[in-house]
């Protein structure tokens, strides 16, 4: 059916596309953001960090579905200790990488106050980086306990002998990676209303609440006086930010948010062929978000632009240097 196809094309075709062009366009904007014109702003050094997470953030998440087509089996079926850090490390990083859009927009927001120093940008973004990172993990810290189980499966086993036909059973024990019983309750209700809270809705609300902050604050100091040129430069950084965040609005949260509600309505019964279509092209188009960096920067950050051209071979600029220093 069409619908499969779909589906195996995702997995042939857009995936390890995924991984190629995130992986050059986030270290693209890492080469980029580093510079010296970019790597003292904090704001810079944050979307550093992000580059980071969404170049994880692909790998982890795409592996799995190449896993399958390739092997035919489920990457965390592997073992108990695959099982419980793959989905440790997969669900830190969708948390991560919604929350360090809120720290930046909330430094942002309060660069553009005045009310933080820029002298102690560094320290300030490894220590917020810092505490982040062992909030998220000690949230997620549940997967490592309540993943895994063992499960006895009696397979027939048909002997002839003598033209007698025997059928015995033969015990097969398979690892699966899903909730302990006990815990099956709990993790099939809790879970997605966790990561529906804290991947989508806290932080589309404070980004929300930032966003509208900057953008005032940015239009009322823009009426009041003229703009100088470092003030030019900043707003052209802050649009580069919200660039983001309106991808992160667009893409992230409406996938989000529909797969966990699907996760918490869903039934016992097999889904059909339209829904797990649906769940495909859904998760794609989260996953999609997280390799979309560079192209964000380029088409609203001019002096982003202008960085990437300079690490570009220029014939001319050759040109025009040896003829000025002739040897």
């Amino acid at each position: 059916m069409w619908h499969e196809l779909v589906r195996l094309n995702l997995v042939r075709i857009f995936y390890p596309c995924l991984m190629i062009f995130g992986t050059v366009g986030n270290i693209l904007c890492l080469k980029i953001l580093l510079r010296k014109r970019f790597r003292r702003q904090s704001t810079c050094q944050y979307l550093c960090i992000l580059a980071v997470i969404d170049i994880l953030f692909i790998y982890m998440r795409s592996t799995r579905y190449l896993y399958r087509y390739i092997y035919n089996a489920d990457l965390r079926n592997a073992s108990l200790w695959i099982c419980r850090s793959f989905i440790f490390f997969s669900s830190t990083l969708s948390h991560l990488a919604s929350w360090i859009l809120v720290i930046v927009s909330f430094d942002r927001y309060f660069m553009i106050k005045n009310l933080l120093a820029r002298r102690d940008a560094k320290s300030r973004v490894i220590q917020s980086t810092c505490i982040l990172i062992f909030i998220v993990c000690t949230a997620n810290l549940h997967y490592l306990n309540i993943l895994g189980i063992h499960v006895t499966i009696q397979s027939p086993v048909v002997q002839i002998n003598n033209n007698i036909l025997n059928e015995t059973s033969h015990t097969i024990t398979r690892f699966i990676c899903m909730p302990r019983p006990s815990y099956r309750a709990v993790f099939h209700l809790y879970v997605p209303i966790f990561d529906l809270l804290f991947v989508a809705i806290i932080p589309f609300c404070l980004m929300m609440f930032t966003n509208i902050g900057i953008i005032r604050t940015i239009m009322t100091t823009n009426m009041l006086c003229a703009t100088s040129r470092k003030q030019q430069r900043n707003n052209r950084l802050t649009v580069m930010l919200l660039s983001v965040i309106l991808a992160f609005m667009l893409l992230t949260c409406p996938s989000v948010i529909y797969i966990c509600l699907n996760r918490l309505t869903s039934s016992k019964t097999a889904a059909s062929n339209r829904k797990l279509l649906i769940l495909d092209l859904l998760e794609a188009l989260w996953y999609t978000k997280h390799a979309l960096n560079f192209i964000l920067y380029t088409l609203s950050g001019q002096d982003f632009r202008r960085e990437f051209m300079k690490l570009l071979p220029c014939p001319r600029r050759k040109t025009i240097n040896i003829l000025t220093n002739p040897q």
